[in-house]
């Protein structure tokens, strides 16, 4: 009797004590979506104090997978120089996974903003032996003068790029033997950065990235460049393996983007996670300073006069 022994499939998530509600509702998404969820090895590279280590845990076992829960101090962080002003120090830790992971040559880095639809099989086993990272061109439509990211894009591509492809950070495949011989060029990107990890990757990997299929990291409210056939739009409008919710919070109700909602609300209320606590915890976040300004931070939210939360801009399905 053959017994065949499917490998094991390894995962990365990145996050801090701010967004493990929504890395926790990505990997339920993902453990409930695959063929052999048994072979999922989930990594959490996660920052000092992060809750929710016993919830992940839980979706992860259950499910027969296994994770792994690595605490990443500001000494462990090369980028720890770079500004922080905007942006948490976490979304640099996907740049230097392959110090944390030595004994590990490939690994699969999925947002905590995501959706996994899919089995995601397939794209683990792409083949970027030849290249440090494989990833999904940035849907950003550069051909569009008044667009801002498109123009963002274009310029940063004309600027900083000798290779025509700009890729989105939010689905990775990273080669890290390569991305090992690649420190050095990721270590000293010097160009003005708007979305720094993001950024860093496409400068210091300039010719190194393997185009990804847009099904990879479909984002359903952005316009979709021209640069993708119709044949892959369709692709991805119809079965996209996973979703990226980079343009709009996924728990936050809108009007144009009910179905959003909808899926997102269904797996976090699986969990019994709801829009309520992911609001109350982006409502933590606002300075007090900042409080009565509340609705430029987080749409369709309701206060009171004295500025207290009254009504949660969000509805059940």
């Amino acid at each position: 009797m053959l017994v065949f022994i499917v490998p094991k499939i390894n995962v990365l998530y990145c996050f801090d004590d701010k967004f493990w509600r929504l890395a926790a509702v990505s990997i339920r998404s993902l453990m409930l979506s695959q063929k052999h969820p048994e072979n999922m090895v989930v990594h959490c590279m996660v920052a000092p104090r992060t809750c929710g280590k016993r919830k992940i845990r839980r979706i992860v076992t259950c499910a027969g997978g296994r994770v792994i829960w690595r605490v990443v101090n500001s000494r462990k962080n090369p980028y720890k120089g770079y500004d922080y002003s905007r942006w948490s120090p976490v979304i640099f830790f996907r740049l230097f996974a392959h110090r944390i992971f030595p004994n590990l040559d490939k690994i699969l880095y999925l947002d905590s903003d995501t959706l996994v639809c899919g089995d995601i099989t397939s794209l683990y086993n792409t083949d970027i032996s030849k290249y440090a990272m494989g990833a999904v061109r940035d849907m950003a439509p550069t051909e569009i003068d008044d667009n801002p990211n498109g123009k963002y894009v274009r310029e940063f591509i004309k600027l900083h790029l000798k290779h025509n492809l700009y890729i989105n950070s939010g689905v990775l495949l990273l080669n890290l033997s390569k991305m090992r011989e690649c420190e050095s060029d990721l270590l000293n990107v010097r160009v003005p950065l708007k979305y720094p990890d993001q950024d860093i990757l496409n400068v210091g990997l300039d010719g190194k990235i393997r185009e990804l299929p847009l099904k990879y990291n479909f984002i359903p409210e952005m316009q979709i460049s021209s640069k993708f056939s119709d044949a892959t739009k369709k692709a991805a409008i119809k079965g996209a393996v996973i979703h990226h919710f980079y343009a709009i919070k996924p728990y936050m109700y809108h009007p144009m983007f009910p179905q959003t909602y909808s899926d997102f609300y269904k797996m976090a209320s699986s969990l019994g996670l709801y829009p309520e606590d992911f609001v109350k915890a982006d409502m933590k976040r606002i300075s007090k300073k900042h409080r009565h300004d509340s609705k430029t931070h987080i749409p369709y939210l309701r206060l009171d006069k004295r500025g207290r939360l009254k009504l949660f801009g969000v509805f059940r399905v």
